[in-house]
């Protein structure tokens, strides 16, 4: 048998790291199985490329051990990918979004937008410019703010993937208490790990670009749609800075550090406390912790009583029109949703 395992991607990843993937799946190798899988290109057998190896490196290696157990690891199927739509996107439609100058206009936003503050600090003054008149205004236009911003900000991870020739799909999730859209782009693994910050950033970036924008439309007269654009725009980009989950900065500081599985490996040492866990784990081991203590502080300090803020002033306003009832729907629709996302993924 002379195994052909050519349509497999083989990235460095660091020290003796390397990543091996079939575009769903992904595993961790050393070195010397990366200089294996270079020689397994359908002209040699097992038995020829463990003789190779050994003269060549000093290394015995059992090839076909290997081999299988890439195949039991699913590397060696060709992966049962669902059809997205996003793959009529073709990278050459939209790599102009993510070429120098389009950086350099982002760039050149934000620096209008802190000569815009310093000038009218009035800008960043809060949400003072955003006035609703009742319950259902209030909810709606955070509602369908923040979900059109959050698809904007999904849309773009889209297009970075896409622009790098790399598979997304968009789906519903949760962290901790928070209802999430999520784009999968787990085929960045197959790039090298420079090539990767573009998926991982690209809605921050979006966010970064939206937020000045918005500045300085405030600089030229106050507007409620420009300040609700600032404000939740300015608070997605915090957002991603909870990286006790995981977030777009979760995974660019995994992805600068090398621990590809950072989360999995902090809650494993935190169950077993291993002595040969690496420093990096061990710290940030204990930052999931502050951050799910301070999460479940943000859903008791924070969102539990907005909204029980407001479905209290909506009940107060029922009989004077239809509009608390609307209020009261869209709130049991979101934590509705919330629980069934929740729910669905659990039983997965």
């Amino acid at each position: 048998m002379k195994p052909d395992l050519t349509f497999l991607s083989v990235v460095e990843d660091g020290p003796d790291d390397y990543v091996v993937g079939n575009g769903a799946r992904f595993v961790n190798v050393p070195g010397i199985a990366a200089k294996v899988l270079a020689l397994l290109d359908g002209t040699r057998t097992v038995e020829e490329v463990r003789k190779e190896v050994l003269e060549r490196h000093g290394a015995d290696v059992d090839v076909a051990a290997f081999v299988g157990g890439l195949d039991g690891l699913g590397l060696l199927q060709e992966p049962d990918l669902p059809p997205s739509p996003w793959d009529r996107v073709r990278p050459a439609h939209v790599r102009w979004l993510f070429s120098p100058a389009a950086n350099a206009v982002v760039a050149l936003a934000a620096l209008a937008t802190v000569a815009a503050v310093v000038a009218r600090p009035r800008i960043a003054s809060g949400m003072s410019g955003l006035v609703w008149s009742d319950s259902l205004s209030f909810t709606l236009a955070f509602a369908v703010g923040s979900w059109v911003l959050v698809l904007v900000h999904e849309l773009s991870h889209i297009l970075a993937a896409r622009s790098l020739g790399v598979r997304a799909q968009l789906s519903l999730g949760t962290r901790l208490q928070f209802l999430v859209v999520q784009t999968n782009v787990t085929g960045v693994w197959r790039l090298p790990r420079r090539a990767r910050y573009r998926a991982h950033l690209a809605g921050m970036r979006t966010d970064l670009f939206l937020a000045a924008c918005a500045a300085c439309a405030l600089y030229v007269a106050e507007n409620a749609v420009a300040r609700l654009v600032l404000a939740i725009c300015a608070s997605q980009i915090v957002w991603q800075f909870l990286f006790f989950m995981r977030t777009d900065v979760y995974y660019a500081f995994a992805n600068a550090t090398g621990n590809k599985n950072l989360m999995a490996d902090a809650q494993a040492y935190l169950r077993h406390r291993g002595a040969d866990t690496p420093r990096g784990v061990r710290v940030y081991a204990w930052f999931l912790i502050a951050g799910r203590v301070l999460g479940l502080a943000f859903l008791l300090g924070y969102t539990v009583p907005i909204t029980l803020a407001v479905c209290g002033q909506a009940f107060a306003e029922l009989g004077t029109s239809v509009q608390p009832v609307l209020t009261l729907a869209i709130v049991a629709f979101g934590w509705g949703l919330y629980l069934w996302v929740f729910i669905r993924q659990r039983l997965r």
